[in-house]
Order: C-alpha cells, then structure tokens, then sequence
C-alpha cells in the first residue's frame, strides 16, 4: 500500500470501509422495519390478506441473527373457505445473512410455539399452502434445528377425500406428528416420528396409518431432517383395494380385492423408484414387481415390470363392481364379450411402459398364461406384444387404445390363434381338428364390448384334418336317413371348417360359413350382431352320397353366442314331412350332392 500511489490508497482504503460499514450494517440490521414489507410479500405469495404482530432481533450484533415472530396471521383464500391458513402465536427463526446477497435464505433454525395451520387442497387441485404452483407437488427443506410446541396441523383433500389433524411437537426427546384423520369417510389414526432434528444429516423416520380398511407401515431415511425429496423407504401395506391405499400415494390405481403389498420405495428429486414389490390382491399373487416413476411439466413417466405367479381378473374388480357386472349380465344375459371399462380420461397425463408376466391365470376358459406390454403416450396405449397362452395353442398380436383428441377411446384389435384345437373351445363337444384364427377389428367405445359392437373389420376361423361322429356329419349334410341309423361309435373325417364374418358397424355377415366331412358339406348364410352377441343364420346342406331322407329346408340359429338355439324346420318330424322327403327321393328331384371343398383355398380365403 505504501508504494501505491496516494489516490489509489485512499480509493482503497475507502472500498474497504465501506465493505465494513454494509458488513457491519447487515449484522446490526433492524430487521423489524421490515414488518411491512414482508407482510405485503407473503399476502401477495398466498392471494390473502396477512398480518404481523412484531418481529424483533435478539442478537444487537450477528451475521446470524435469531428473530422472534409474534401473532403471525394468514388468512385462507378465498375459495379455501373461512378462518386461517396460519395462526402462530411465536416463531422463533435463525438464518445466516451473507446468504441473502445472493438471494438465498438460509434457515439454521426454526422454533414456532402455539398454533395452527389448516391446509386445504380443493377438488381441482389447487392448493392453498402452494397456490403459484397449482397441482405439483413440493417437499420440506432440510432445517438444521426445529423445535415445536402445540401446533396443530389440519389438512384436508377434497382429490383424494382425505383427511388428518395431528399435533407436531419436536423437541429434545424426538420429533412426533401424531392424530386421526378419514380416508373415503372411514377413521384413521396416524403417526409420524423421529429422532431430534439437529444438523443436516441422515434422519431414520417411521410413519404409521391405520385403520379399519387400511394399514401402511414406512420406515426409512431422509437425506435430511423433514426433506421428503430424498429419501428411502421399506413399505407394508394392507387395505381393502387399492384405490383405498392410492388415497395415500396417488399412482392413479383402481377398485380391487383386498391387497398386501410391500416395497422399497426411494425417491430423488422428480423420481421415484420402487423395487422387491411383492404380495397378494386377493387370490392373486405377484411375485415381484419394480419401476422408476418421473414427474415432469405436469406429466408423469412410468418404467415397469410385474411377475404374477397367480393372476384371476376377477380380484382387478371391488365387490361393489362384481355386484354390477352380476346386475348386467342378470339384465343382458350371459355374454362372451367382457365388459371391461377402457376409457384413458383418468390416464391423460401418463406415458411410459409397463411389462406384465403372468405364470398361471386362475379364471379358467382355457386360458393358461399372460404376457404383455404396455406402452402409453398421450393418451394412447398400445398393448405389443400380447400373448395369451391357452390349454392348447396360443392367441398373440397387438391392441391399441387411442384417445387423443377424442372423447371416447378408438380401439384396433390385431390377434391371431394359433396351434389350437376346436376342443379347446367346444366344451366338451366330440368334435376335433386343428384351429386357427384371426381378428381384425376397429371400433370405438368406453368398454371392450361396446367397442367391438360397433366395430369394423373381419373374423376368421378355420380347423383341418380333424374327425367327428359320423352320425353328426351326416345330419349336419341333411341326411336324415344315414344320421338316424348310423352307429353312435363311428366316426367320419372333418375335413375343414372355414368361417369369416365381414363386420360392418357391429354387423358380422357370413361368408363363407362352410364345414366340409368326408360325409357331407353344410354351408352357412346370415349374421352376427356383435352389439347384443344375437344370431341369426340357416345353415343348409349336402350328403355326398344318395341319400333316402333328405332335409330340404333350411335349420335356423338363433338366440345368442353363450346359448345359441337350433329350430329344427316344422313337419320334419311327422309323418307328411317324411313322405315328402321320400318322394323327393323316389322321383329323384333332390338337390345336388356335395362334392369335396377346396379347403386349403378356403384356409387362406377366412385367414387373409
């Protein structure tokens, strides 16, 4: 300094004093004045009016500064309701002051001692405690010391229809938040707690919620005390179904049997990762399940995989649901087509994929098997590749599920059945033969059925190199005679079956309906209707031999496809029916006998 020019000490020596002066100024800060101000700030944050007793400073001279906080008030907004956001009869908080030249606010510690803080979240998803930040969702930050004596804490949720009023207190014995609550209007009491909160270190934690339709168990450890964005969690938890248990963690999950799960659950930052998730739904049992979970611009991105050993559809349901599935199918009668609900509207914000592997299906129908996966994208979900494995063969392709932009979901079925047997859908029936299938159809809907029931597209079904009773091929060619007096044991070759419904609209017209044997040909003209599953076909046909009795009229199916009914023509079966037959027979005006189909044209033709 002494070599410096006399100018440039002074112009020093003046910087310096004044850094000293700002220092000495912010240690010495009177931080009351700011009363006003701070008021004015916090009312504009919460769109309420806020009020401030007194703020006054302990220390006369500190870089950290402890302040006491009287009679802080603020008022609920106006759609939250009456009364107060925050009431606090005394806050005690100490915070470094260097910090707040970069704009940071710095808290060391925190003591508030009497009062209440009512948190409200409406049926829109606002939220009165982060209105600037509507739907998202926030953590505590970490604070180094807390201290707390009687302050009541009430939150309510009118999303999740939730409620809980737990009384905090965090002192030298521990931190505990403990009181009761109700999810969906059923009791609950809860409980949170862990050690004192000193430093910024790891914080081992416990919650407890319990119930008559609920129990879920957390232990674990935030990275910091309270700071929920860093943490690690063994979870257990029971419930009567898991949309009971998502009024807790809000994955999006429906109505099912009752559950008993369990997971490790971390969470950093924006994601959360769950792993070793395993239990029962019901009758069903996952053997192990994990998935990485991100929020982002409001939208939320699933990674998963889940292992059943044991899977029933019927445990993805409530009672309450099975209950009006049974009222329908009383209403409608018995269907094929499943009811089952497909509507995305809930699901708009999602994407990500989802992989499910099931061991061993419980619902029987033949069905042994699943695997597939899922992938959603702005409210479109394609399920490739899917595979259903069946007693025998297998039924594999896609399914899309596109609701974008529209109200009511446009599905595509694309599926194939392949390496099958007739008997494994006959029920029993004495008939048998290779099959194969495919289905291709497009139709929109809330629900599977009521989207195929407006569907276009095509069906097909074709079976080769198979047998029958020989006393069934004969009267499926209209030949009377031979399927009166053939022998109950004797058995003829099916040589192909081909069927294709054209669909239009719902509307499944035949063509071709053929089965082809080596005793007759029968052939099949009509429609199904894919809205109410009704048939009406008449199936007409040809011995391939000279035949004595001979229908000549055409038999009629009708009723439905879980219980069609076959109305054999009047008079068949009396004695003016029988002479007329007989006469057709004696004076040779009887139709053309059948001859062999081309079945492997016929194959390709219902495939195609």
């Amino acid at each position: 300094m002494a070599t410096l020019p006399r100018f440039w000490r002074i112009l020093l020596g003046s910087l310096v004093g004044l850094f000293l002066v700002v220092l000495l100024i912010l240690a010495a800060f009177p931080w009351g004045v700011l009363r006003d101000r701070v008021s004015r700030s916090l009312s504009q944050r919460f769109g309420s009016d806020v009020s401030i007793g007194t703020i006054e400073r302990i220390e006369p001279l500190s870089f950290s500064p402890t302040l006491i906080v009287r009679d802080l008030t603020i008022a609920q907004p106006s759609w939250a309701g009456t009364g107060d956001l925050v009431r606090l009869d005394r806050v005690d908080l100490r915070f470094k002051v260097l910090p707040l030249l970069r704009g940071n606010f710095d808290l060391q510690a925190l003591a508030v001692e009497g009062g209440r803080v009512a948190m409200v979240r409406s049926r829109d998803g606002r939220k009165n405690w982060s209105p600037d930040k509507r739907g998202e969702s926030g953590s505590a930050a970490a604070i180094t010391s807390l201290t707390v004596r009687d302050l009541v804490i009430d939150y309510r949720d009118a999303v999740q229809n939730r409620r809980f009023a737990v009384t905090v207190t965090s002192n030298a014995n521990g931190f505990r938040a403990a009181g009761t609550g109700a999810i969906d209007d059923r009791p609950v009491r809860v409980a949170l707690t862990g050690p004192v909160i000193r430093g910024d270190g790891p914080w081992p934690f416990a919650v407890r919620v319990a119930g008559p339709t609920i129990t879920v168990d957390a232990n674990g450890v935030m990275a910091t005390p309270l700071g929920t964005d860093r943490m690690t969690v063994d979870l257990t938890a029971r419930a009567n179904d898991l949309k009971t248990l998502d009024a807790l963690i809000e994955a999006g999950l429906f109505g099912t049997q009752p559950v008993d799960l369990r997971a490790r659950v971390r969470h950093d930052g924006t994601t959360w990762t769950v792993e070793r998730l395993a239990g029962t739904i019901g009758r069903s049992r996952l053997t192990r399940g994990s998935a990485t979970i991100t929020r982002a611009d409001g939208r939320t991105g699933v990674d998963g995989r889940l292992h059943f050993a044991t899977l029933s559809f019927d445990d993805l349901a409530t009672d309450e649901g099975r209950a009006r599935a049974a009222a329908i199918e009383r209403r409608i009668g018995p269907r094929v087509l499943p009811g089952t609900r497909i509507n995305l509207a809930k699901l708009d914000t999602l994407d990500g994929r989802l992989a499910i592997r099931v061991d061993r299906m419980l619902d029987g129908d033949g069905l042994r098997s699943l695997d597939a996966t899922l992938a959603i994208d702005h409210s479109r979900l394609t399920v490739r590749p899917l595979t259903l494995a069946l007693a025998q063969g297998r039924i594999a392709g896609s399914a899309v599920i596109d609701q974008r932009d529209r109200t009511t979901p446009r599905v595509t079925f694309d599926l194939a059945l392949s390496d099958s047997r007739i008997s494994t859908f006959a029920g029993g029936a004495p008939v048998d033969a290779p099959l194969t299938g495919r289905m291709r159809l497009v139709g929109s809907g809330d629900t599977i059925r009521a989207a195929i029931g407006r569907a276009d597209g095509m069906i097909g079904l074709a079976a080769t190199g198979g047998t029958l009773p020989a006393k069934m091929a004969s009267l499926l060619g209209a030949d009377v005679a031979r399927g009166v007096t053939t022998d109950e044991d004797a058995r003829a070759r099916l040589r192909c079956v081909a069927l294709r419904l054209d669909v239009r609209n719902g509307i499944g017209r035949l063509d071709p309906m053929i089965v082809d044997t080596s005793r007759a040909q029968t052939r099949g003209q009509g429609r199904v209707n894919l809205a109410d599953e009704t048939l009406s076909i008449a199936l007409t046909g040809a011995p391939k031999q000279r035949s004595l009795l001979r229908l000549d009229q055409p038999v009629r199916v009708t009723g439905r496809l879980q219980s069609p009914q076959i109305a054999i023509p009047p008079g068949v079966k009396s004695a003016g029916g029988i002479l007329r037959m007989l006469g057709k027979a004696i004076g040779g005006d009887q139709a053309p006998l059948a001859g062999n189909a081309d079945c492997g044209a016929l194959v390709r033709r219902v495939l195609r």
